[in-house]
Formats: structure tokens, sequence, C-alpha cells
């Protein structure tokens, strides 16, 4: 393939940032006369990525600027995102080496086709009650259910929250099979199958992490759902901004939230808190997401490491094709790690105090949109210069504007099944203790093998999540079937959404649990047996025999001539005893 981008067999040549800055591809394609020179444009999109994504996410967002020291300087370079607030655009600069002069056309952002609201959750957060208004009261097949996307910051949320959602379906008469998962644990095929299964409407609520529909132009989307604050404000936006792509359509997005949130509203640190919190999730997500790019990585046979970089004039600081790996001297300065250090705490903070005025607010929701990215300066939304869009009838704003035009359903939990709650059992620490090793060990020497053979970049923690370990070794009872996992901990790679049952890893994960409640079975066995030999050898007198005996003593019972007394004496002989008998006369 690579002999064929460079021999102009394509017009466009679309890649990741994995593989666009990979030694192979620098080697095969990049560094060639006959690509740089006749190159016409090097165009990031989504952009806001560089920032949002280039830390421990997917860091090679954050090195894009090596690919300035690939091309001739006049190759222009367009850099292009919905969401692109002053900060961000300043750290896209300084990871582009862009000068401060640099064009930039900056137009607004605003959604008018999509209803904008904040729901405070009726129900806990463990029954995802709040979301079976998704599932019109009146829907009899799946074609009732507009197509909508739930954002669920974790995995295991998303997966509690579907299953909740199929059986509320099963309950109307619709087939579960129209509710979907995607996450960074699905695969490439199934992700693939999936987005074509929403685009042609099969699928109608997809529940997904962050990813979905990013550089995707899904037009039938009409919902988009955010359980719970997002991570940011930029991603409120891009979520919220997937519904409706169509702009002859009207659309809604939806952010769910505790009712704490929403009545009495929340600091900056109380936001920042919680963004924190929900980073420390997000890592083995963030972690495992990778795998996908590592996996096609592999496939190609690409080795993904940096090559060079440009200063902020525009200038190859490493030469093309160099073998040393070469990082700006400034970058490992103290000021310069102080700087990004103070860069990230404002950012967070800037945006922890849009989100928190987002929910809060008693105005116009639009307005604080607005303010965060500076519309009022933007060139405006005018149709057809500047948009595609026209003013739709029954066109609504947000839910402070126009209450009455945005009811909440009433919804009655009976029951709330999910993830097994309550007290939780003990177990013996050396147990809790043997299971995690074990598992530790199975994932890394024979797991982690079968899901990537050959790929050793993938370490067994990615396939099956110290989380995960975790939940099983600490659940206080034995798991033996598959219902019983899913009621302690969801394993995205043991699962076959399909079915929707274990797949082949599912089920060899039951079986070395198996192995290891065997294990402990045969050392209690053991250990009952030891304590049987070690119990010191026991005498019974018959004065101590003659106590015990319903009579009370020898003599009220006849004595000895009149009851037959046996004596044991237990010894390590093999099956030797001293008996003493008296026989009835």
């Amino acid at each position: 393939m690579y002999e064929d981008i460079v021999n102009r067999k394509f017009r466009q040549v679309v890649v990741s940032p994995e593989i666009a800055i990979s030694t192979s591809f620098q080697k095969g394609v990049t560094s060639k006369e006959g690509f740089y020179t006749r190159l016409r444009a090097l165009c990031i999109d989504e952009a806001h990525c560089m920032t949002l994504w280039g830390g421990t996410f997917r860091p090679d967002y954050g090195n894009l600027g090596i690919l300035r020291g690939c091309f001739p300087k006049n190759v222009p370079i367009v850099v292009a995102s919905a969401t692109l607030p002053d900060h961000i655009l300043d750290d896209i600069r300084r990871k582009l080496r862009l000068s401060q002069s640099v064009k930039v056309i900056s137009v607004s952002n605003a959604r008018p086709n999509v209803a904008l609201s904040v729901r405070a959750m009726q129900h806990s957060d463990e029954s995802k009650a709040d979301l079976q208004f998704l599932i019109p009261k009146d829907a009899s097949k799946p074609e009732d259910i507009p197509v909508t996307l739930v954002y669920c910051n974790q995995r295991t949320v998303a997966e509690d929250a579907a299953d909740r959602l199929r059986d509320w379906a099963e309950d109307c008469g619709i087939a579960p099979d129209c509710i979907a998962l995607y996450h960074s644990k699905v695969g490439q095929k199934r992700k693939r199958e999936l987005e074509e299964k929403l685009q042609n409407g099969e699928i109608r609520i997809l529940f997904c992490t962050d990813a979905v529909g990013m550089g995707c132009d899904m037009r039938n989307i009409s919902h988009t759902i955010l359980w719970g604050l997002p991570p940011s404000f930029c991603a409120l936006v891009q979520q919220a901004g997937r519904a409706a792509r169509d702009f002859s359509k009207l659309g809604e997005a939806i952010l769910i939230v505790p009712s704490s949130v929403v009545k009495n509203g929340t600091t900056d640190e109380e936001v920042l808190a919680c963004l924190k919190e929900m980073a420390e999730l997000l890592r083995p997500e963030a972690e495992n997401h990778g795998s996908d790019v590592e996996e096609v990585l592999a496939s190609e046979d690409i080795t993904a490491l940096p090559a060079e970089v440009v200063n902020e004039e525009g200038i190859r600081v490493q030469a093309v094709g160099g073998e040393e790996d070469f990082e700006p001297e400034e970058e490992d300065t103290v000021a310069a790690k102080s700087r990004k250090k103070k860069f990230s705490k404002d950012t967070n903070t800037y945006e922890a105090r849009f989100l928190s005025m987002f929910v809060s607010t008693d105005k116009c929701r639009r307005h604080v949109w607005d303010a965060f990215f500076k519309n009022d300066k933007k060139l405006q939304l005018i149709y057809p210069t500047t948009s595609s869009f026209q003013t739709l009838p029954n066109t609504r704003c947000c839910d402070n504007c126009t209450p009455r035009l945005f009811p909440v359903e009433k919804i009655a939990v009976t029951k709330t099944p999910g993830l097994k709650r309550g007290k939780k059992k003990q177990i013996p620490e050396k147990q809790e203790k043997a299971i995690r090793n074990q598992l530790n060990e199975w994932r890394e020497e024979e797991l982690v093998e079968l899901v990537y053979p050959g790929i050793v970049s993938i370490s067994g923690a990615t396939v099956l999540g110290d989380d995960v370990v975790e939940k099983i070794a600490t659940c206080g009872e034995r798991i033996d079937t598959y219902s019983e996992l899913r009621r302690h901990v969801r394993w995205a790679y043991g699962h076959d959404p399909v079915a929707d049952g274990p797949n082949e890893y599912g089920k060899l994960l039951l079986t070395r649990l198996s192995r290891i409640y065997q294990g402990f079975d045969e050392a209690l066995a053991e250990e009952q047996r030891q304590q049987a030999l070690a119990t010191p050898f026991q005498v019974i007198t018959p004065e101590s025999f003659y106590a015990h005996y319903p009579g009370g003593s020898e003599e009220e019972s006849g004595g000895p001539s009149n009851v037959a007394a046996s004596q044991t004496i237990r010894g390590n002989t093999r099956g030797r005893g001293t008996r003493a008998r008296g026989r009835a006369n």
C-alpha cells in the first residue's frame, strides 16, 4: 500500500495519528520525494483531540507536530474542529509550532436545531431507571424508538444500562438486539458492524463511550443522552452535537445528572473533584483504547515511534529518516514542565466552571455554550453563506427558555437489578490473595497470547483489567456460572454481545476460577486430614464413662458386669488399636 500511496494511486490518504508518525510510514511514504513534492495539504481533523486525548489516552495525538518536519514549508496545514476554544487553540499552536500570525477562520459552532436540556435523576444511579423514557410508552417495535446515542463515562456503566434497557424492551415485546454496546473492548469487526447497523436503523439505542461518532457523519441520530457529567465542556458539546447532523431535521441532547447537582449547583472544586475521580475511572479505559490501534499497527507491521520535530518558525530540527529519537530541549526544562502543569490546571478549572454553569443555570443554556466558545466574536450562521441551516418550525431552544416543551416522564420502579450489592461476604484474606495472584499469572502467561497472539506490546492487564481481578477476588463468594460473574463484574473481553453470554475467553475465565476453587478445596481437605492425625490420644477411664452414663454411677447402672464398655486408643500405627472389652452376663 505504501508504494501505491507514493505512486499517487490515491488522491486522499486518511491515516490515524499512530500510523502517521510511525517510523514505518515515515520511511515508506513521507520521506519519499515522489510523495512530499506532490503533497497539496496536510489536514488534521478533530484537532481538539491533540489537547484532550494527547496525554495518556492517545499520546500520539499530542505528537503530530513532528509531521511538519516531514514536508516542505510551502505545504499548507489545515487544522479543523468544531470545538476550539482559545485555550485549546493556543495548545495546538504550541504543539504544531505554529506562529501567532497563522490565519484563523472562526465560525460559530451553535447548533440551533438541537434542543438542550438537563435532567435531575429521579431514581438511583444504580437502577438506571431514569433512562426508561428512551423506550416510548406506546412503542411496540424497534422503529418506534428514536435513534439514540447514550454516552457513559465508564464501560461497566454502559453495560449495566444496556442490560436494563434490553429488559424493558422485552417487557414491551421489542427485540432487545436493537439495543447495543460500543466501547474500546469491542473488536474492530464488531465496531464496523455496529456502525453500519446504526446508520441503517437496525440499532435504535447505542450505549457508548466518547469515541463513537468522532469524525463520522451519522445523519439519522435524533437524540444524544449524556449519563453523568462528561469529562470536559468540549466533550459535552461534541456529544450533544452528534444529534441531528442533518440540518433539515430537529434533534435533542439531554444531560442527566444527580438531583443534588441540579438543585444546589456545584463549586469549581466540587466539579474538579468529580472530574478527577472520573479521570481515575477512565484511566483503564484510556489504556485499553489503544489496543485497537496497536492491533492494526501490528497487522500492517508498523512500529509507532517518534520521527522529527520543527521549531516555531517551521524549520526542521531533525533530518528526515533520522535514527535518533529527538525531544526539543526546552521541553525538558523546569519552566516548560511548570508551564504544562499550569496549563492543565487552568484548563481543568475553566472547563469545570462552565460545566457547572451549564448544569445549574436558570437562564438560557445556549448562553453558556456561546460564552465558552466566544461565539459572539465569530462568523455567525447565516443561510446560505456560512451555514446550510434554516430555521425550522417547532424548533426548541432549551428547558429553561420553554419548560413546557420539555416534559419529564414519571417513572415507577418496581425492581432494580444490576451488579450484586449489599453487605459483602468475607472470605479468608489468604484466598483473596491467591485469586489475585493466580489470575494475574494466567492473564500474563496464557490469556493475552490467546487474545493478541504474537503482540508483545500488549500486557495481560489490558485484556483482564486489575479492576476486574479485584472484584472477582473480593466479591465474597465463589463464581461458578456466567450469571454469577455478571452480577459482580462486567468483563467485555469475555462477553459475546450477540449471544448475550460468555465467549471463549469468558468460558476460559470460569474454567480458571473453577481450578482455583478446586485447589482451595483440596488444600482444606488436606488440612483437615492433618488435623485429624494430629489429634492427641484420648483415654476414657471407667469412672469418666460411668459419670456420663444415664445411671450416673457404677453401682446404679450395675457396673461393668451389666454394660459393655470399650476403650479405643488411637495412634499413628496402621490399623492397630488396643481394645478392652467387657461382656454382659
